[in-house]
C-alpha cells in the first residue's frame, strides 16, 4: 500500500485564513475610495446639469431680451398713435375713431404676447424716480407731486423678472423755484 495515503492532511493555523465572509485587511480602503470617486462623480454630474439648465435659461433670458427689444419701437409707435385726437368733422371723426380703435386691439395683442413669455410693461408715473429702472430725460418743477417722483412717462420701459430691457423715459418732479428750501 501507498504510504502516502495513510498520511493525514496538512492543516492551517487559525490566522493564516480568513473567516468566511470577512474582508480582505486591505479592502476597506479600496471600497471607501470607490465610494468617494462614486459621490464625486455624482456630485460632477448634478453640477453639470445645473450649469447646463443656467445657460439654457440664460440664453432664453437673451432671446426673449433680443425679441422685446425689437418689438417695442413699434409699440411706440402705437403708443403715438393712439393718443392722436381724431379732426373735428363727422366723417373724419368716425374714420379716425375706427383707426384709432383698430391700433388699441393691436397694441393690446401685442402687451398680452409680451406679458405670457414674461415680460413686464413699466409705467412709473406718480412713483418715485428709480434710477436702476428709470431714465431721467427732464425735470419740471411741479407744486404738485412731490420732488423726484415721475411726472410723465415719455416711453415705458420693459423687464424680465431678472433683466431690465429698457427703462422708462420720464419726466422727474422737481420743487418749484420759488418753493422755500429747507431750513
Amino acid at each position: 500500500m501507498n504510504s502516502t495515503m495513510d498520511s493525514e492532511p496538512p492543516t492551517l493555523d487559525d490566522g493564516d485564513v480568513p473567516a468566511a465572509g470577512a474582508p480582505a485587511p486591505d479592502e476597506p480602503e479600496a471600497v471607501s475610495s470607490l465610494r468617494e470617486r462614486l459621490l464625486r462623480a455624482l456630485a460632477d454630474a448634478e453640477n453639470a446639469r445645473r450649469r447646463a439648465e443656467r445657460a439654457r435659461n440664460e440664453g432664453w433670458k437673451a432671446g426673449v431680451a433680443e425679441l422685446t427689444g425689437r418689438l417695442i419701437p413699434g409699440l411706440d409707435g402705437l403708443d403715438l398713435a393712439v393718443r392722436v385726437e381724431p379732426p373735428d368733422n363727422e366723417g373724419g371723426q368716425a374714420f379716425a375713431r375706427a383707426v384709432r380703435d383698430g391700433v388699441r386691439a393691436a397694441r393690446r395683442e401685442l402687451l398680452d404676447a409680451l406679458e405670457k413669455i414674461g415680460v413686464e410693461r413699466l409705467d412709473p408715473l406718480g412713483q418715485p424716480f428709480d434710477a436702476a429702472a428709470h431714465e431721467a430725460v427732464a425735470t419740471r418743477a411741479d407744486a404738485t407731486a412731490p420732488p423726484g417722483h415721475v411726472l410723465e412717462v415719455l416711453q415705458a420701459g420693459y423687464r424680465l423678472p431678472e433683466r431690465l430691457i429698457r427703462p422708462a423715459r420720464v419726466v422727474v418732479s422737481a420743487a418749484p423755484r420759488d418753493a422755500p428750501g429747507p431750513s
